[in-house]
C-alpha cells in the first residue's frame, strides 16, 4: 500500500478515506465517499503529466481520477475485484490496474468504459508498470515472479526476470538509464534487471548494512509461530531518484528496522556499483516515503507528519540534511495507521508453507497403534 505520491506540485497523503494535498503552502483536504465502514484509500499515484490524481479504495473497490489542480473528479470506476496497485501509463492517458486475483486491467482515461484485461497471473499481483516504448508490460507478483508481456498482444509473455526468493512488491525503472527495471522483495534484496533480456546486472543486500542478527532471528521467530519461514528481513518501503547520467539515488525502509537505508546506484555500461550513502534514523517504520528531484519524503500516518529531507550534491560527496516537518490532516481527529498494523500487512505477502506428509504418518502411526 502506497499512501504519499509527490510531484513538483504537490504533496498528496492519504488516510483513511481521506486526502490532504499539500501544495508546499495550503492543505486541500478530498473527502471520498463510501457506504463501507471499513473502507480506505489502498494506493495513490499522480500522473507524470502532472495532471491527474489517482486512488483506489480496498472495500468499495472505487478507482477515481481527480483533475489537478481543480480536484474534480474526472473518471470515477467500480473496480470487478479488489486492487493493490495502480499505474499511469507514461503518456497519462491510461491507468493499470493489478487486482489482487492476478489481473491486470487497463483503463482508457478518456472513456467511461470498464477496463480491458491485459494478462493475469496465478497469484497475487503486487505491482504493474509499462514501459516508456509502450511496447512492454511488467507485472510482479507474491510468488517471486517478475513477468514482462509484450503490449498489446499481452498473451505473449516477452521474459521473466527470476532470482527473487520471495514476493516481490516494488518495481521501478532505474531513473538514470530506464533500460533497466529495479525490483525490491521479502528477501530483503533490489535487484536490477536488463527487462528485455531478462538478465540480472546487479543485486543489493539490505541486511548486509543492517547487520543485526538479533533482529533478524526475533521476526524469523514471530514468523515461525504464524507457520511462515522466512531467511530475512524484508523491503517494506522503497523509492527512487535520479541524481545525473550515471547515477540515481534509492531510499529503502526495511521490516522493523529504524533506520532508512539511502543508497547511490551508479552504472557504466553494464557494469554497477552502490554505495551506502546514510541511515537517517526514524523512531518507528514510516507509513510510506517517497522520492522527488533532490527531496526524500517521510510519511508517519499516527504522528500526522511528513518529514522532508534535502539530498545535497557537492562534488563527490552526497549529504541527507532535515529541512521540513509538515504537520497534516490536521483537524483530523480520525486514528491512523498504526505501526503494528503497518508491520502485519507485510506479513500477509508471506506464503504458509503446509507439510501434509508429516501430518499423514502422523495420522498412520496412530490407526497401527490401535490394530
Amino acid at each position: 500500500m502506497t499512501s504519499i505520491a509527490v510531484n513538483k506540485n504537490i504533496i498528496a497523503i492519504t488516510r483513511g478515506l481521506r486526502i490532504d494535498c499539500y501544495d508546499y503552502s495550503n492543505h486541500k483536504i478530498i473527502d471520498v465517499e463510501s457506504r463501507d465502514a471499513n473502507d480506505s484509500i489502498s494506493d495513490i499515484v499522480i500522473a507524470s503529466n502532472c495532471e491527474y490524481l489517482a486512488i483506489i479504495t480496498s472495500m468499495s473497490k472505487q478507482l477515481i481520477i481527480y483533475n489537478w489542480p481543480t480536484f474534480k473528479t474526472k473518471r470515477k470506476y467500480v473496480l470487478p475485484r479488489s486492487a493493490s496497485k495502480i499505474r499511469f501509463s507514461p503518456q497519462s492517458d491510461h491507468i493499470f490496474v493489478a487486482d489482487k486475483t492476478g489481473d491486470v486491467l487497463m483503463y482508457d482515461i478518456s472513456k467511461e468504459d470498464d477496463g480491458i484485461k491485459l494478462l493475469g497471473h496465478l497469484s497475487l499481483l503486487l505491482n504493474v508498470l509499462q514501459t516508456s516504448d509502450r511496447k512492454f508490460i511488467i507485472s510482479s507478483d507474491r510468488d517471486e515472479k517478475i513477468r514482462v508481456s509484450c503490449y498489446p498482444n499481452t498473451y505473449n509473455i516477452h521474459t521473466y526476470c527470476l532470482g527473487h526468493t520471495e514476493f516481490v512488491n516494488h518495481l521501478e525503472f532505474l531513473p538514470h538509464n530506464n533500460k533497466y527495471l529495479t525490483s525490491t522483495s521479502g528477501d530483503g534484496t533490489v535487484r536490477c534487471w536488463d527487462y528485455v533480456t531478462g538478465k540480472m546486472h546487479y543485486s543489493i543486500d539490505t541486511f548486509l548494512d543492517i547487520n543485526d542478527e538479533t533482529l533478524k532471528d526475533d521476526f524469523t521467530k514471530v514468523m515461525i509461530d504464524e507457520g511462515i519461514e522466512v531467511n530475512s528481513l524484508p523491503i517494506v518501503h522503497y523509492a527512487v531518484t535520479k541524481k545525473d547520467e550515471s547515477c540515481s539515488i534509492l531510499a529503502i525502509a526495511v521490516y522493523n528496522f529504524n533506520k532508512i537505508l539511502v543508497y547511490s546506484l551508479n552504472s557504466d555500461d553494464e557494469c554497477f556499483r552502490h554505495r551506502l550513502l546514510q541511515k537517517i534514523d526514524v523512531e518507528q517504520l514510516p507509513s510510506s516515503l517517497a522520492l522527488h528531484g533532490s527531496s526524500l519524503f517521510v510519511y508517519f500516518d499516527v504522528k500526522g507528519t511528513v518529514l522532508i529531507y534535502t539530498i545535497k550534491y557537492e562534488n563527490t560527496n552526497i549529504s541527507i540534511e532535515l529541512e521540513k516537518t509538515v504537520q497534516i490532516f490536521v483537524n483530523d481527529q480520525s486514528n491512523g495507521v498504526s505501526d503494528m498494523e503497518n508491520k502485519q500487512s507485510i506479513k500477509l505477502l508471506y506464503k504458509r508453507k503446509f507439510d501434509n506428509v508429516q501430518e499423514y504418518q502422523e495420522r498412520k502411526k496412530q490407526r497401527l497403534g490401535k490394530v
